[in-house]
């Protein structure tokens, strides 16, 4: 069996530095989804144009035209059945499952999951986590509104006759306040890693998973626990994996909301060193991002579509505001909020897609739909399927994986994109698969390309 979710790197020669600004304009009620809520983005009828769950509505897309309201469904996406269409599970309430009948519609499957005993969940996260060929379940453990007592996250694994076994969940000893949940293989080790943002000056979590099964968290080893070093934890929302510096390892942003004064930690761009220890370093000091106390759930993508990943970060308190920053290369950000046209606040929501299929990534946050309207830069968009010293023209890797949630409930696009600025010629995919194969497959740009595992 093969594991699920996959690796994609784009090698190419000369990519150059691109950006102008993109002009991202407002068609929320254009296409009828202004509605506020978290956010998962997934082609579910497999038409070539993405759909959306905004809270417990699905929206289908009518060829990136407008939204139907077509159900009340929502959560996180995910092929649990491996029948080849997307289903989804909600960590809202006692949790539901909706199998995808492949046909537009979906069946309640909740039966086969066994009851949370989270009582209050804020986010989960699919991922193969016991290399079986099946999407597990991570699902974080919050409080009730007004009880300030935790509940414990909990994996559930999957056995692949449409029915869940609750494998593991946190000692009573080691309970927090988990609110985002996402995963990686962090380590490059063939196995998806869980990182946990804990709320209430807690600690986060990294369970290393050394693909049996056993989880250990390294998370202070590795330094991204937070340290407490201005006196205390900070209140994490969401995180997001991603390689922001395009050196072929997963790094890590951690969106710390913070009271002030400058007790807390603040929120934290990590990088990934790579082996053999995989440890991180923090780059905050000189990146650029200004603190605002109420940062919430961040989203990473290439908006500009000049090859390297930018950060996308809201805010819940009145009197702070969203942010865009673009990633101008070495660990530098800049503030473009005010000149892409972004205007949102007091949500949880951010999320990337490609909603109109023109070759940019569009963003869903505050309840509004921003279209980008960037006219320049090559781009490339990958599908990846699982079966039923050198010259003066500087080589560039740019990574990005398949997401299985990120932030705090949100989940990008899972079809993968890469901005390549101005380089227009072929690039090379290779595609590390989780269970250590790899494929090297040639491509042109600006296009959809869809690989399947053999």
């Amino acid at each position: 069996m093969k594991k699920l979710w996959a690796v994609v790197a784009v090698v190419m020669l000369g990519i150059g530095e691109l950006w102008a600004a993109p002009g991202f304009v407002d068609v929320s009620a254009q296409v009828g989804i202004a509605v506020g809520g978290y956010a998962s983005w997934a082609d579910y009828d497999s038409d070539g144009w993405v759909d959306v769950c905004i809270g417990q509505t699905l929206f289908h897309s009518e060829r990136g035209s407008r939204f139907t309201q077509v159900g009340e469904y929502g959560g996180i996406w995910g092929d649990c059945d491996n029948d080849g269409d997307v289903d989804l599970f909600s960590w809202e309430g006692a949790g539901n499952l909706w199998r995808n009948n492949g046909d537009g519609t979906f069946s309640d499957a909740t039966v086969g999951l066994p009851p949370l005993p989270t009582v209050r969940s804020l986010g989960a996260c699919w991922a193969d986590l016991n290399g079986d060929g099946l999407l597990d379940l991570y699902v974080g453990g919050y409080e009730v509104w007004g009880v300030v007592t935790a509940y414990p996250d909990t994996i559930y694994l999957n056995q692949g006759n449409g029915t869940f076994v609750e494998q593991w969940r946190t000692p009573d000893s080691q309970l927090q306040q988990a609110r985002g949940v996402t995963a990686a293989d962090f380590d490059n080790d063939a196995d998806m890693d869980i990182y946990v943002s804990n709320y209430r000056l807690q600690p986060n979590l990294l369970w290393r998973n050394d693909g049996s099964l056993n989880f250990t968290n390294v998370a202070h080893e590795y330094g991204v626990a937070g340290d407490g070093g201005l006196g205390a934890y900070g209140h994490t929302i969401g995180s997001a994996w991603g390689d922001l510096d395009n050196d072929g390892y997963i790094d890590l942003f951690v969106g710390n909301f913070s009271h002030p004064p400058a007790y807390q930690d603040r929120p934290v761009f990590l990088r990934n060193q790579g082996p053999p220890d995989f440890h991180f370093e923090d780059m905050s000091s000189g990146a650029g991002l200004q603190w605002q106390e109420s940062f919430a759930s961040p989203a990473l993508g290439d908006f500009d579509n000049d090859g390297d990943l930018d950060l996308y970060f809201t805010t819940v308190y009145g009197g702070d505001h969203c942010v865009l920053y673009r990633n101008d290369g070495n660990w530098q950000f800049t503030d473009v909020t005010a000149e892409a046209g972004i205007d949102a606040a007091g949500t949880y929501q951010a999320a990337w897609a490609d909603y109109d299929n023109d070759g940019d990534l569009d963003l869903l946050t505050g309840g509004k739909l921003y279209e980008n309207q960037m006219a320049s830069g090559h781009w490339l968009k990958v599908r990846v399927q699982l079966p039923r010293g050198e010259s003066p023209l500087a080589r560039q890797v740019l990574t990005r994986q398949v997401e299985g949630g990120t932030g705090q409930g949100n989940q990008n696009e899972l079809t993968l994109h890469f901005g390549l600025g101005d380089h227009s010629g072929p690039v090379l995919l290779e595609i590390s698969w989780p269970d250590g194969e790899h494929e090297m497959v040639p491509t042109p740009v600006d296009r959809v390309v869809t690989v399947a595992q053999h």
